[in-house]
């Protein structure tokens, strides 16, 4: 999504309730052809150097992340966020979770065909909290990534607003790793990603809708984790990871450190499944319920 109509957007949004009449809609396919710049840019933009991704000169060529599905997936999806009948409020958007199941590898060269639907739509007494899942093929009719975002629009604060911090489990790590967020990393993840919502990358407008600063974008972030498990989980095998699953615990801000953790939750045949969290240097937990499915 570009800046400029992200921003108008967010200036003309209505501040009415979402057309829950609208769940169960399906959007148009729309095809996205798979070019090694981007894909390259998009590995760029959450640090990572695999040669997997970037030499071009290895043999087989290169693969696109896993993870840059949320750039042909999200094409589609803006058809959702940008349905005037469906009455997003970008103004006080933010993603909840994300779940994507990594089905085939995906290459320059391919063309993928993503289908959008509205899965669900529900009021809490905090806001309104909507699903849309993606399903995407490529040219052979092969799936490649299936994907269910979910996103929750901010009501009014109610209360105090102080909770008690809560309680993590005793947990035997198998695997930890700090990713250092750049001063400049939602810029480069923004060009990479195309997710330019003002919240990342215009200061002054993030600070208007209550955020303290321009703040990371959570799929970023979520490429971290992905990142983590791939170096820490799968040795280095991208391609080893058939599922990862977060929850956008809090804001990750420029500068921050990420620290993502694993533990295994279940051994299942050929699979092990590893549970996953983050949290930034001040202890605050960034990343909850995660989980990565990693095949041996």
């Amino acid at each position: 999504m570009k800046q400029g109509s992200v921003l108008g957007w967010c200036q003309e949004a209505r501040k009415v309730p979402l057309n829950k009449a609208l769940v169960g809609k399906e959007y148009p396919p729309q095809p996205y052809a798979i070019k090694a710049e981007e894909s390259k840019k998009y590995a760029y933009g959450y640090n990572e150097d695999l040669p997997l991704f970037s030499d071009e000169s290895r043999p087989g060529g290169i693969v696109a992340p896993p993870m840059f599905g949320v750039k042909y997936a999200g094409v589609t999806i803006a058809q959702a966020f940008f349905d005037p009948d469906f009455q997003v409020n970008f103004a006080r958007l933010v993603h909840g979770e994300q779940d994507m199941e990594f089905l085939e590898a995906v290459k320059p060269g391919d063309v993928i065909t993503t289908i959008a639907r509205i899965a669900s739509a529900v009021e809490k007494s905090t806001g309104e909290i909507f699903v849309i899942e993606t399903n995407s093929k490529n040219q052979t009719g092969q799936p490649v990534l299936r994907c269910l975002g979910t996103f929750f629009i901010r009501g009014k604060p109610s209360g105090s607003g102080s909770k008690e911090p809560e309680a993590l489990p005793e947990r035997t790590y198998r695997f930890t790793q700090d990713m250092k967020v750049r001063e400049d990393q939602t810029y480069i993840y923004a060009e990479g990603s195309g997710d330019h919502n003002p919240i990342h990358v215009d200061p002054a407008f993030a600070k208007q809708v209550g955020l303290p600063g321009i703040i990371l974008q959570g799929l970023c972030t979520m490429a971290f984790c992905f990142k983590t498990v791939q170096d820490q989980a799968s040795r280095h095998d991208p391609l080893k990871i058939r599922r990862l699953r977060v929850r956008f615990a809090k804001p990750v801000l420029p500068l921050d450190t990420v620290t993502t953790r694993g533990w295994i939750e279940e051994k299942r045949p050929g699979l092990t499944v590893f549970g996953v969290d983050g949290v930034n240097q001040r202890g605050d937990t960034v990343i909850k319920n995660g989980l990565a499915h990693v095949a041996d």
